[in-house]
């Protein structure tokens, strides 16, 4: 059979001549269309006509900086997007502090065809050079000037003369512009369904507030966190257009205000706000999807009474910092409409609430996926309850599948719900937690259950075998028909002795290693619990927290084990903690997986979490002049 030879030598070594030259250009930008956009930049650099072809404008519909702006010169971006043109469509410029004044006028001088564009935190970005950027771009529809230092009311006035059709806008926490600016765009673009102000002042002004309310119809998500001026009166406004009191129909008892749009509301921080705002939005937002209303202390549970029952759609709730709410608050949650649809629950630093409210809660929301209980109350009852609930909806996801499967519907069972984290608790700070909640978690996560992937048709039954004839005619079930299936993880973020423990028990689930993940979990059970001989179970009277037993262990650690300790310090307090075995270097009591687990570097990331950061990641407020670097 012939083989193919290599020439001896190629056209590129004799001559330099370049082979990609004999290409039709259309073909070259149809194969470079398929790179990213850090790989076409590193190519510009092979040759002159690679570079030509790399900053083609017809390649650079999206420009992201984000992605590349720190390997980048302002030089080199401003070229970049010159070049590009009206080509670009999509401009993210967020957190390039470096763009100056020129290159600004450069950039607004090329663009024309924008359709999104994103200027958060370019503190250097001229104001005349903003004002021709909105001028030459009227088809624009998602505008985000967050944090941006130039954008006045003059700005605002040109947005609302020359971007009718303008959809999203963001101009958070830009100190020179108010509400003054802002009416004009609510009275002109009639698209606008995001608008976010947060932390704009004037927008307490009854004009603005009317406008605002004229535009409800057809805005979709609101956000004014952190507008410390904005009280119940202007609220008041918002929902009905005047300060006077809302009717109500004597005989339904429902208030006379025409419903909103609104999907999203945010409303975090706003300090002066109290329980009668919650009151007035009752059946003002009957599509309300994600609520908002963090750090408020004067919001108390009649608010909250009178304004869930008005919202079954809701499925993201924030109550953190909410310090009057209590078990109320949970127990109204769980008789409403919307506990079907919870996932999302933030009730971080609600101290009054209990285990009485959170349970609810938990057995009432079938979709809860979050719950975020930082400084509160609950005791290791809400755990067990959480793995309780967490294995009753595995439960019936399995007994849905089998049937399907069983009628040979469904191949194989595909629920990646049922493989990844089903649940995220976040109970640090929780002082009536013992390690026995986290050992429960490591318990429950190690849980699996046989599945048969064969439908019944097809699958094997065991016959009981009384000679050779019988067992050559009905084989016994082969072991191909069953598998073992995990049933879902709980991702814990608990105290931070515990912390790297959960989260390595977790990461080897993750990867299928349920042998070590199990070897981990009795390692960590016999830490924590030792031998009822052993001398550290006497030191638990000296325990700051009793609950920690292992709070003791330092003190025999330091000691090496040789006599009695008295474990305080100087001052005559105790000083056990948990943290100080982590950092020691002993190995006293430790099994070989778990001193890995650790003295693992504080650096690594055990948990990839595609969600976010509901957890390792906590939200919080923004603030102006924040950039991300």
């Amino acid at each position: 059979m012939p083989t193919l030879e290599p020439p001896a030598t190629y056209p590129c070594h004799s001559g330099g001549v370049d082979p990609t030259d004999a290409l039709p250009r259309e073909l070259l930008l149809r194969i470079f269309s398929y790179l990213s956009s850090f790989d076409l930049l590193r190519l510009s650099a092979v040759s002159r006509s690679w570079y030509d072809i790399c900053y083609d404008g017809s390649l650079w519909h999206t420009i992201d900086g984000t992605q590349y702006y720190t390997r980048l010169s302002s030089a080199q971006l401003t070229r970049l997007i010159t070049r590009s043109g009206k080509y670009v469509k999509d401009l993210n410029l967020r957190g390039c502090i470096y763009l100056d004044i020129f290159e600004s006028l450069g950039i607004a001088k090329s663009l024309s065809n924008l359709l999104f564009i994103s200027l958060e935190g370019c503190r250097k970005f001229d104001h005349n050079a903003l004002t021709q950027l909105i001028k030459n771009n009227a088809s624009l529809t998602h505008a985000d000037f967050s944090s941006l230092m130039t954008l006045t009311n003059a700005s605002c006035f040109t947005i609302s003369s020359s971007c009718p059709n303008l959809v999203s806008l963001d101009v958070s926490w830009c100190p020179y512009c108010d509400a003054n600016g802002l009416i004009d765009i609510l009275r002109s673009c009639k698209y606008l369904r995001d608008l976010r102000i947060s932390g704009c002042k004037g927008v307490e002004d009854e004009s603005f507030m009317r406008e605002l309310h004229n535009s409800a119809r057809h805005i979709r998500r609101l956000s004014m966190a952190s507008c410390t001026s904005l009280t119940d009166e202007s609220m008041r406004v918002f929902v009905t257009g005047s300060r006077d009191r809302i009717p109500v129909d004597p005989v339904t008892r429902r208030p006379h205000i025409m419903p909103t749009k609104i999907q999203y509301l945010n409303l975090s921080y706003c300090i002066l706000l109290t329980s009668q705002t919650l009151s007035d939005l009752a059946h003002a937002v009957p599509d309300l999807y994600e609520l908002e209303l963090s750090g408020i202390p004067a919001v108390l549970d009649d608010g909250f009474n009178a304004l869930i029952p008005t919202t079954p759609n809701l499925t993201y709730l924030d109550c953190e910092e909410c310090s009057q709410l209590s078990d109320s608050t949970l127990n109204a949650i769980s008789r409403a409409d919307c506990s079907r649809a919870l996932r999302h629950g933030h009730f971080s630093f609600c101290e009054n609430l209990t285990d009485e409210g959170v349970t609810n809660l938990l057995k009432s929301c079938p979709a809860l996926k979050n719950l975020e209980l930082d400084n509160t109350r609950v005791t290791d009852e809400v755990i067990s309850v959480a793995v309780q609930v967490t294995r009753e909806r595995v439960g019936k996801v399995l007994d849905t599948l089998q049937r399907l499967v069983d009628r040979g519907e469904y191949g194989a069972p595909q629920a990646e719900d049922l493989t990844g984290v089903i649940m995220r608790l976040a109970t640090y700070d929780c002082p009536n937690l013992t390690w026995q909640s986290t050992l429960n978690i490591m318990r429950r996560n190690e849980e699996r259950v046989l599945f048969n992937r064969r439908p019944i048709a097809s699958r094997k039954r065991p016959i009981p075998m009384q000679d050779s004839t019988d067992a050559a005619e009905h084989p016994r079930v082969s072991q191909a028909d069953t598998v073992l299936f995990p049933t879902g993880f709980i991702q814990l973020k608990c105290s931070y002795d515990h912390q790297k423990i959960i989260d390595g028990h977790l990461q080897f689930l993750l990867m299928g290693d349920f042998d070590t993940a199990i070897q981990l979990e009795r390692e960590f059970a016999e830490y924590c619990s030792g031998d009822p001989d052993h001398e550290f179970l006497r030191y638990a009277q000296l325990a700051v927290r009793p609950n920690l037993l292992v709070g003791n262990l330092p003190a025999l650690l330091n000691r090496g084990g040789d006599g009695p300790t008295t474990g305080q310090n100087n001052n005559g307090s105790n000083n056990f903690t948990l943290g100080n075995i982590m950092r020691s270097r002993r190995r006293h009591r430790r099994g070989p997986i778990l001193s890995q687990v650790l003295d693992a570097p504080p650096g690594d990331d055990l948990i990839g979490d595609d969600e976010g950061t509901v957890l390792h990641h906590r939200r919080r407020g923004s603030f102006a002049g924040c950039v991300i670097m």
